[in-house]
């Protein structure tokens, strides 16, 4: 950079000789005196001349200096590049602020103006305003790509332009990315593009190429591996890609004037090209997100000077003109395809294919788990860990404690549960190895329905399941799902169903019959679109491609055709003596004294193991604050509140202990 700048220090003794002569005439004019224009002309020739040659020794050397770089980037022309040292000059000399007032003999002005770059740059005649103009126009490269400001408040010949501290480094050898937009611009990494997608993205890398279009709609479902097919086609075309947040679109018009010409300038200077997500903008409001989205369509791929892709979900209402590449999503194939290029043949295959097939991750989160695992980590808990990043605030995450020591049901039922978690376990070897994945193209995902009394171990079971699988458990909340508003009770499931399929969650509907309800007949227009949401949820459940767990107390209120859909209807019986027994004994943990517990007589209570734990934990409060083990006392005394409190008689069969 030292050479360049040297070059520079050329260019400016040329510029100062230039503005000397200027002025000199000036007032020699004024004056009524002649100043000795041919020996000034032979000073400023001289130093033009060490200028030029500074630049062409350094262009020779295949080391250019900036502003030539600058030049052939934005196909400046001789008059601007001489523009850009104008306004680079004070810059680096304060004195050139002087010279400018002194050149137009008006010591307020300390910038270069239109008028100046027109006496100074040009040979005059009449054509040459109408010239300088142009230059300066919004669509020419000057201002078009920010590398000069123009002073609009004032747009006579008086006009001042200036260079901002970014282009100013940058001719000076110091190249960084502009703070104004650093926040909002973050460089998409690399990562495989999927080989079902390979065609496609060099086929639109070659209409890109040959049609001289500057941007494109990549679009399809979440992970199916937008990104990968967007960096494939930026790199045919010798770009980098940085993605740049959705905050941009939702400004104002006064500040996208201004900072879509400095995206262009930044992804020209750094050579990449500009990726929006049109869907990282999706809401739970409708209108909010098809609004965004427009505005994304329509000012990166109808207005932005360099190369654009807007990936989404669904397809874009945008120009006819604009290249539009379709992706489906990826299946577990594809996904270990990927996983195998990223992790090499180090990790066994048996774990790769299962964490294919259980977390539905694109090419550019398998990049990237990839990057950070070595060899000794544990490639289950990874995926895991980066996929519950995603999914609390969606639903309820509940961290599951039991294992299959600590439910109490009938062995048929056991048997059932175990079932579920062996169709998630072993979904690899099924449907890859033993060939069921041709024959089973839909429905791989597993859904069951427990139904039973409160407090028999439904979301119990469903943590055993979860922890047995090593899954997180998201139970969703129906209040912050279920909309009065038409539509909206399905945009919502829609998303959250999304997440946890890409996720490999274990999702649990709680109460789900107030969503999977029987449909009935339709006497006004609100049982119409009732009957829509539950034929949605019907179609929905049965594509779902995760472990989804029902839980209800009311099955008699499902949608038979919703049954007819389910893997497994389970049916968690009320405990009888024998399982109450069993389940008194497993309520106090082994650090918690006990004395003369009577575990027959407490089998004898007509309860669930809900209220058997509720019932177990207030006695061993009452026996801490008695300061005494937990005796059948303090039993009796919490046994009595539960009663009441799900209005039952409370009629021990131990009253003489009491």
């Amino acid at each position: 950079m030292e050479r360049n700048f040297a070059a520079l220090e050329l260019g400016l003794i040329w510029l100062r000789a230039e503005l000397e002569r200027m002025i000199v005439a000036l007032h020699a004019s004024r004056l009524g005196a002649a100043d000795d224009a041919a020996e000034n002309a032979d000073h400023v020739q001289a130093a033009r001349a060490a200028y030029e040659a500074a630049r062409s020794a350094l262009r020779e050397a295949d080391e250019p200096a900036q502003v030539d770089r600058l030049s052939q980037i934005f196909a400046l022309a001789p008059f601007d590049e001489d523009c850009l040292l104008l306004a680079l000059a004070p810059h680096v000399d304060a004195g050139f602020c002087a010279l400018y007032g002194d050149a137009h003999d008006r010591v307020q002005i300390t910038a270069p103006t239109l008028h100046l770059a027109r006496a100074l740059l040009t040979s005059g005649g009449a054509d040459s305003h109408r010239r300088m103009l142009a230059r300066f126009s919004p669509d020419a490269p000057l201002r078009r790509f920010a590398l000069v400001s123009l002073d609009e408040v004032n747009q006579a010949a008086l006009a001042r332009f200036e260079m901002d501290e970014r282009l100013a480094r940058f001719l000076l050898g110091d190249d960084y990315t502009d703070p104004r937009l650093r926040t909002c611009l973050r460089p998409v990494p690399a990562m495989v593009c999927p080989q079902k997608h390979r065609a496609s993205a060099h086929a639109l890398a070659s209409r890109l190429r040959d049609s001289g279009s500057r941007g494109a709609v990549v679009y399809g479902p979440a992970q199916s591996g937008r990104r990968a097919v967007a960096r494939s086609v930026a790199a045919e075309l010798g770009l980098d890609v940085a993605e740049l947040s959705c905050g941009l679109a939702g400004r104002d018009w006064d500040v996208q004037r201004i900072s879509l010409p400095l995206l262009a300038r930044e992804a020209a200077l750094g050579g990449f090209a500009v990726l929006v997500d049109a869907s990282s903008a999706t809401s739970f409001d409708p209108e909010q997100r098809d609004r965004i989205n427009r505005d994304i369509a329509r000012l990166l791929l109808a207005t932005f000077d360099g190369v654009c892709f807007v990936i989404a979900e669904e397809r874009l209402d945008v120009a006819p003109s604009v290249p539009r590449v379709a992706l489906t999503a990826l299946e577990s194939d594809d996904r270990l395809t990927l996983w195998r290029e990223a992790l090499g043949p180090e990790y066994m295959e048996e774990q790769t294919e299962q964490v294919a097939e259980q977390f539905r991750f694109g090419p550019a989160e398998i990049a990237a788990i990839g990057r950070h695992i070595d060899s000794d980590g544990s490639l289950w808990n990874e995926c895991r860990l980066r996929a519950s990043r995603s999914l609390e605030e969606l639903a309820e995450r509940i961290e599951p404690r039991f294992t299959w020591g600590d439910i109490v049901l009938p062995q048929t039922v056991v048997h059932d549960l175990h079932a579920i978690a062996a169709q998630v376990r072993f979904q690899s070897q099924v449907y890859n190895r033993g060939g069921f994945g041709r024959k089973l193209v839909r429905g791989r995902g597993v859904t069951a329905l427990l139904s039973g009394a409160s407090g028999v171990g439904k979301t119990m079971a469903a943590e055993v399941i979860a922890r047995d699988l090593g899954l997180d458990l998201c139970r969703i909340d129906l209040s912050g799902v279920v909309s009065k508003y038409i539509g909206e009770t399905e945009r919502h499931l829609k998303t959250i169903m999304q997440q946890m399929e890409l996720g490999g969650a274990v999702l649990m509907f709680d109460e789900c019959d107030a969503l999977f309800g029987k449909r009935g007949e339709i006497n006004d227009g609100r049982d119409r679109y009732a009957n829509l949401e539950v034929s949605y949820l019907l179609q929905r459940i049965e594509t779902y491609s995760g472990l989804a767990i029902l839980a209800t107390n009311l099955k008699a209120n499902i949608d038979p055709a919703f049954l007819r859909r389910l893997r497994y209807v389970i049916d968690i019986p009320f405990p009888d003596t024998s399982m109450r027994r069993a389940i008194w004994q497993r309520a106090f943990p082994l650090e918690t004294q006990t004395e003369c517990l009577d575990f027959d007589a407490l089998a004898r209570l007509d309860i669930t193991g809900g209220n058997i734990a509720v019932i177990a934990v207030n006695a061993a409060f009452l026996a801490a604050a008695a300061g005494s083990p937990v005796r059948m006392s303090h039993i009796t005394r919490a046994a009595e509140a539960e009663f009441r409190k799900i209005d039952k008689e409370f009629r021990p069969t131990w009253q003489e202990q009491r």
